[in-house]
């Protein structure tokens, strides 16, 4: 990556705000926003007015894709909007030979998809990020892969925090007064169902053993402490537990800040030369 990196932002809501502030504080070294798009022209318009109010370049807001990937001198693209944003423009990011750093992990779980922009960051040069979301020990299920032999991966949250999603459905108008669960199964099917939701879901499979054979349980219960994360991973290397409760993005509760802050970290990874740990 050159001395200063050039982002542009694919979403402008919640997350991609929070992180462009990041980014104007300095939290992500030397990266610097230089365009914005969103379907939703308020969201883009505000966010680029708030970039701009005393710097000396206002960001460029663009209405296509095609648009961001052309501006003068970029380098990464971020993507902070939707599943169906990473299906309807990763392809065409990659192929301008722009990288891309994911938040919505859950679109590259179709294997065909997968080989589609692989293909595409292949042949341009670039690269795609995936940040580890909001749990941790991603490490170790990757390092341990090939000798994985089940990974089951628990997430609890307020029924608010799920509310909106298809697999949520059939309990939007249930009073739910205790923990249940709202589904079991493979992370295959779960980041359809809960699109908003699950993404770490699907981070946790494609680090580990694939998202057919990753098992997913959604529990909804008024009580939680938060967005509750528990993965259990057995192995020939040995047993791995991990669990994270994290608080919910103020912004939007179906996200959790850990969220926000590893989007950020990877970000500084990718824009400043030095020590890593643990990638």
């Amino acid at each position: 990556m050159p001395e200063q990196v050039n982002v542009g932002l694919i979403g402008c809501g919640a997350m991609g705000s929070e992180l462009a502030r990041a980014v104007l504080k300095g939290d992500a070294g030397s990266a610097r926003i230089v365009g914005l798009f969103d379907e939703y022209h308020p969201s883009r318009e505000s966010l680029a007015a708030e970039l701009g109010a005393g710097a000396e370049e206002v960001p460029t807001t663009v209405n296509t894709v095609t648009e961001l990937v052309n501006l003068p001198n970029l380098d990464l693209v971020v993507e902070c909007a939707s599943q169906a944003a990473v299906v309807a423009h990763a392809e065409t990011v990659l192929s301008a030979g722009k990288s891309l750093l994911v938040m919505s992990s859950g679109a590259m779980i179709s294997p065909d998809f997968m080989k589609t922009v692989s293909t595409a960051a292949q042949r341009s040069g670039a690269s795609i990020y995936i940040p580890s979301g909001a749990v941790g020990g991603i490490d170790a299920l990757r390092a341990s892969r090939a000798l994985l032999e089940e990974v089951t991966i628990v997430s609890t949250k307020k029924p608010i925090s799920l509310s909106g999603a298809p697999g949520f459905a059939d309990w939007e108008n249930k009073e739910i007064t205790e923990p249940t669960v709202i589904y079991e199964g493979s992370a295959t099917d779960a980041v359809g169902l809960f699109p908003a939701n699950v993404n770490v879901a699907a981070t946790v499979s494609l680090a580990g053993i694939g998202p057919d054979a990753t098992r997913v349980r959604v529990v909804a219960d008024p009580d939680s402490p938060g967005n509750v994360h528990e993965i259990n991973a057995v192995s020939k290397a040995g047993k791995f537990s991990f669990r994270f409760e994290n608080m919910p993005h103020e912004t939007n509760p179906k996200t959790s800040f850990l969220a926000v802050l590893a989007a950020i970290e990877t970000l500084r990874s990718i824009c400043d030369p030095g020590l890593r740990i643990g990638t």
